[in-house]
């Protein structure tokens, strides 16, 4: 059996930041008994993969333990499908994670892990009793130093299981893909999720609002989808007076048209835009993008969560884009009860 880490445990390598996997022993060869058994002692398969590891299996050689779960994948595999670490064991491609994962999840859900890896933020609540042996052998700071790996602190000044880093994959990766790969086993289900992904995201909540906003009504969204997710917009001199920048950023941008303005929605997360400075920054900046003729609605999380503020707001968008909606009928109903279903429960493979 080669060792190769796969699916569920593919997905926990990715979420983990590199220098936790610099510090620690290296994850046992889970490909031999003696390894296997001590799988449960090691810290990295333990408390950050998790047992039973899940192994691909390219080939016919079958393992029966209930400490590696394999999974067979005897058929045509993307290119590159799996990579060589600098930490003694070899992990499926982001591409190739996300197609086996796929196979097994609602395409809602495939479509928010798909946001995480194209986007810049990810999972990870590091364990305490880890921590404190990591931080008797190696510096804090020199730790930090290992990766560019950064902690999202919420507004109280606690750490939070968010962390910003850089994408694990490009949207045009999975789109050629699906384009290319039509026979390929999880194409058609990832293909299912990618029509619920509008761009790249920095925060879950972004994620969230793009899906319920920029999805088709067949899908369970609104059908406003014409806008660009994290979209640069370039400031004249009398807005760069406002907020000191020469650019801006949109999280959800509409492009000005002959019936509307430019349309900008910033989803203002407690944990991102809470701090002091950062809110009088937000401000500065709403008020560069209006003093441009833009349009700016701020709308928090609890707007779209609730079903009653989200109605409010959809009206509001939808009226200020000048967009025609169809009726509501049964079937968009409950498509759009399941999104919401999946979309407010725990996001894919985490905690409560």
């Amino acid at each position: 059996m080669t060792k190769i880490l796969c699916d569920i445990s593919a997905l926990r390598y990715y979420r983990t930041p590199p220098r936790y996997l610099y510090a620690l022993p290296p994850i046992p060869d889970f490909d031999t008994p003696y390894g296997r058994s001590q799988l449960r002692k090691s810290p990295i398969a333990a408390t950050i993969i998790g047992v039973p590891i899940h192994a691909l299996r390219i080939d016919q050689g079958r393992l029966t333990s209930t400490l590696v779960k394999q999974h067979l994948w005897t058929k045509h595999m993307p290119a590159e499908a799996v990579v060589d670490t600098p930490f003694d064991v070899s992990v499926t491609s982001p591409l190739m994670t996300l197609l086996m994962l796929s196979t097994h999840l609602d395409p809602i859900q495939t479509a928010l892990l798909i946001y995480e890896f194209t986007g810049t933020f990810s999972f990870f609540t590091p364990n305490c009793d880890l921590d404190k042996s990591i931080f008797q052998a190696v510096n804090r700071h020199a730790f930090e130093k290992l990766d560019s790996w950064q902690r999202i602190i919420n507004a109280k000044g606690m750490p939070t299981e968010l962390w910003r880093r850089p994408p694990l994959l490009d949207l045009d990766d999975i789109q050629e893909l699906i384009d290319s790969e039509k026979g390929m086993r999880g194409r058609n289900r990832l293909a299912q999720a990618l029509r619920y992904v509008t761009g790249k995201t920095a925060s879950p909540f972004e994620a969230k609002a793009s899906m319920l906003i920029g999805s088709s009504w067949q899908l369970g969204g609104l059908g406003l989808g014409q806008f660009e997710n994290n979209k640069r917009i370039k400031l004249d001199d009398s807005a760069r007076q406002i907020c000191g920048q020469k650019n801006a950023y949109g999280d959800l941008v509409w492009e000005e048209t002959p019936t509307h303005p430019m349309v900008v929605v910033e989803c203002q997360g407690e944990m991102v835009h809470d701090a002091p400075g950062r809110a009088r920054a937000d401000d500065d900046r709403a008020l560069a993008l209006e003093s441009m003729g833009a349009r700016v609605i701020r709308i928090s999380h609890s707007q779209i969560a609730r079903c009653d503020r989200f109605d409010l707001l959809a009206k509001r968008l939808v009226c200020t884009l000048g967009a025609a909606t169809p009726p509501s009928t049964p079937e968009t109903a409950k498509r759009q009860e399941h999104m919401r279903g999946i979309l407010f429960s725990s996001w894919p493979y985490c905690k409560d």
